[in-house]
């Protein structure tokens, strides 16, 4: 509520709407010693479940290096940085390095952008309640659906996403119905890596199911979040269905690195616009183990 009319001004502002990215950025260089920047975070599913992540990291490592001591906070309606443990652990230690506060089981409801205040719904042991905060910046990632076109139409679950079984991408009602991508109800994190996985089965499938073979291929739910932890380093939380660990490279990816920010800046860019033409590129990734104590020196 309230939050479409306060987009752009008054430090609201959302990344998620591409022309406000560069009020994002005068918004985070714009915060001094002591002010509020409140960032927050949906019910899931939403598009890249570490976008809400990458721009508050980025804000605290630019106000780290300019000596600015701001309140920043992470209000997600969720008990955790992440939603998997393997990696929300590792978050934990980034967000405890930046002094950033996590405001969990807190859902955003209303935002007032004039009077610089945000209204929350909180649910904790004590029930659920509504809370106001003020703010100097505030970064609204808005919930999200599929289009009404598909939301209203008999091929969703009651949640509004296409129903479809998550390893074979096909319809679960109509079986001449396949869907792969962020409006299906697969349980993945909903990516471009996701995507990329998705597509080969979903095309193999349809062949399939045309040409009545019973070859059909299964999609592991491989998805990559690339977390932008600072300006110099990314975590590159790569997992699959029920938590599975699927980097694709075997040293750990809890620890942020430098080559993962290059792989982000450079290589990514690159492999999309392949993508879209369908060079799908390399595919490394696979279930890997690792301790479960955090690798030491993890740091933003």
């Amino acid at each position: 509520d309230g939050l479409v009319a306060s987009l752009g001004a008054n430090g609201v502002t959302s990344n998620y709407r591409y022309d406000l990215a560069p009020y994002t950025w005068e918004c985070a260089k714009g915060l001094r010693n002591g002010q509020r920047a409140l960032f927050t975070q949906p019910q899931m599913p939403i598009k890249c479940a570490g976008a809400p992540q990458k721009a508050m990291y980025l804000t605290a490592d630019h106000l780290r290096k300019q000596g600015v001591q701001a309140d920043i906070r992470f209000a997600p309606p969720g008990p955790s940085m992440f939603g998997i443990p393997f990696y929300a652990k590792a978050l934990d230690k980034v967000v405890a390095d930046y002094g950033i506060t996590p405001m969990f089981g807190h859902e955003l409801i209303k935002v007032d952008g004039a009077a610089q205040k945000a209204t929350f719904r909180v649910s904790d042991d004590q029930g659920s309640r509504e809370v106001e905060e003020s703010f100097d910046m505030l970064h609204v990632v808005p919930p999200q659906s599929a289009p009404d076109f598909l939301r209203n139409g008999p091929l969703v679950d009651s949640a509004g996403w296409v129903e479809v079984d998550r390893e074979t991408l096909q319809h679960t009602r109509y079986p001449h119905i396949f869907a792969l991508g962020d409006c299906s109800n697969t349980p993945n994190s909903k990516t471009a890596a996701a995507v990329r996985g998705q597509a080969p089965i979903a095309a193999h499938n349809v062949l399939s199911a045309v040409e009545d073979r019973a070859d059909m291929t299964r999609y592991d739910g491989y998805a990559s979040c690339p977390l932008t932890t600072s300006h110099e380093r990314v975590m590159l939380a790569e997992f699959g269905y029920d938590g599975k660990i699927m980097p694709s490279f075997p040293a750990d990816p809890r620890k942020p690195r430098r080559f993962y920010w290059w792989i982000k800046q450079s290589f990514l860019p690159w492999l999309y616009w392949r993508m879209l033409k369908g060079n799908l590129g390399p595919d490394w990734h696979r279930t890997r183990s690792f301790p479960e104590s955090l690798p030491t020196a993890i740091r933003p």
